[in-house]
């Protein structure tokens, strides 16, 4: 999904793509997850009520926005977990923001 926002020169995108694997449902996200992109990631997530898995693999830049919009969502699904993969940026915010602490964080999607 592209977001044309006003004031931003550039389109900003977050692909978000979510499969049901058994009885977990799986969103993969790409992209940057921020100020900008949270509002989609959050709509994509509104109507799931849970086991969910995030992988964050694809996200390239985590924002407290992108972070935010993650602990609410864990606040409101239950089985919310959260992959962040080897993105030293996303584990970062993570880490810093010790959401990382809040959220179920595993290192891989199958477990």
């Amino acid at each position: 999904m592209t977001l044309h926002l006003p004031g931003v020169t550039a389109p900003v995108e977050l692909t978000v793509r979510a499969t049901r694997q058994a009885d977990t449902i799986h969103v993969a996200l790409a992209g940057d997850l921020d100020a900008a992109t949270a509002p989609v990631f959050a709509a994509s997530v509104a109507p799931l009520t849970g086991p969910v898995v995030v992988d964050l693999s694809g996200v390239a830049f985590l924002s407290c926005a992108g972070v935010r919009a993650l602990l609410e969502a864990h606040e409101r699904i239950p089985e919310f977990t959260v992959v962040p993969g080897a993105a030293h940026a996303v584990r970062r915010c993570l880490s810093v923001t010790r959401a990382d602490e809040i959220l179920r964080v595993r290192e891989a999607v199958a477990a």
